[in-house]
């Protein structure tokens, strides 16, 4: 009774002071006239976005802006996180190998983009992206249909059909790696249903394609722009690999202490058993290694959230992009800071529930 008196008393005083905070900031607003709420969501926002998952256009309402704002940097920041562990694991890995110029590149990164601000660098690939790369008509032409310029990286897309075929081989390749896995783990043979696996998995699309299954949406270049397809803002490119490379920094060396923090017994252990090199560093350094760094990780995974915010500073259309300019508006900056708050509270939320689960599976 003691333990619940105390909870209660301590919500209590919270909701308080909450409500006290809350009932001065409406009786000041009210006093200068400015109105309070959420009603101005369903009014028309009367701007254009330069980029948006969602349709929209400039006679939508500010709730419908918002929220292509949100799936923008919903669409930045999960690429990012990918990207970022991605080269957190190579530059961990290069730092561990015992391959000296993988060593001097990996620690040369490591050293140049974690003592540098990441505004500077936005400002950097931002400048490389608009003023270095060449225009239109000067286009890079990378692959038959994948075309760099100042506009932007564009590609072919696929439609519905050649899409769901895309996901189909991709749900296959997963499959066969996830499975092959748990075989291998039971000291199963996996040779002949990983070669089955990945033949089919990859030989999907090819087939489809054969086959006169859906089609690619290939860029129409003409005089001024390039139509059709997919196409990557030059914002969202410097916003993309400007986080990606430098969180990659931070979790490269969170890989590489957890992996360092593991008792050189453990190897030692694993070969005595007769465990080859690279089965002590899978099945027993790793997951020791992991269960060290997901914290820290999630933590850096946390902070590329929240730094995606920056991106108001390239011109990306995020969420606190769309979000001041409806302020600005308006003038409802509080509840525009209510909706900031939400969202990326939201978004971590979430990434902490899935961190949680990775680690009920390595806790000991």
């Amino acid at each position: 009774m003691r333990h619940l008196t105390i909870q209660v008393f301590t919500i209590g005083t919270v909701v308080a002071l909450l409500w006290l905070v809350a009932s001065m900031v409406q009786h000041r607003l009210e006093l200068m006239g400015i109105n309070t709420g959420f009603g101005f969501l369903s009014n028309r926002a009367g701007y254009d976005i330069g980029e948006s998952l969602i349709p929209y256009d400039g006679d939508a309402s500010y709730g419908r802006a918002l929220l292509a704002g949100f799936s923008n940097t919903l669409k930045v920041a999960v690429s990012s996180i990918f990207a970022a562990l991605a080269l957190g694991l190579l530059a961990a890995g290069a730092m561990l190998s015992g391959h000296s110029t993988a060593n001097r590149i990996a620690k040369f990164y490591i050293k140049t983009v974690r003592n540098t601000p990441l505004l500077l660098q936005l400002f950097f690939w931002f400048g490389i992206f608009t003023i270095s790369l060449p225009a239109i008509r000067d286009r890079l032409t990378l692959l038959p249909g994948v075309y760099l310029s100042n506009r932007g990286l564009n590609y072919p897309t696929p439609d519905l059909a050649l899409g769901l075929v895309f996901l189909l081989a991709l749900a296959i390749l997963v499959f066969t790696l996830i499975y092959g896995a748990r075989l291998r783990s039971r000291g199963a043979k996996t040779r002949l249903f990983s070669i089955i696996g990945w033949s089919i998995g990859l030989g999907v699309v090819p087939l489809a394609a054969t086959t006169g299954i859906g089609h690619l949406n290939m860029p129409e270049i003409g005089r001024f722009a390039i139509k059709g397809g997919g196409v990557l803002s030059p914002e969202f490119m410097t916003l993309f690999i400007g986080l990606s490379i430098y969180t990659g920094t931070y979790i490269a060396e969170t890989l590489r202490g957890a992996v360092m923090a593991v008792a050189s017994g453990q190897g030692e252990a694993a070969a005595a058993l007769g465990l080859t090199r690279g089965q002590s560093f899978r099945l027993v350094v790793l997951p020791q290694a992991t269960r060290i760094a997901l914290p820290s990780i999630v933590s850096e995974l946390l902070n590329l959230v929240k730094n995606s915010s920056l991106g108001v500073a390239v011109g990306y259309p995020d969420l606190v992009s769309v979000g001041n300019t409806a302020m600005n508006q308006t003038g409802q900056a509080i509840e525009m800071i209510a909706i900031y708050m939400l969202a990326y509270v939201t978004i971590n939320v979430i990434i902490t529930k899935c961190s949680q689960v990775l680690e009920a599976r390595y806790e000991w």
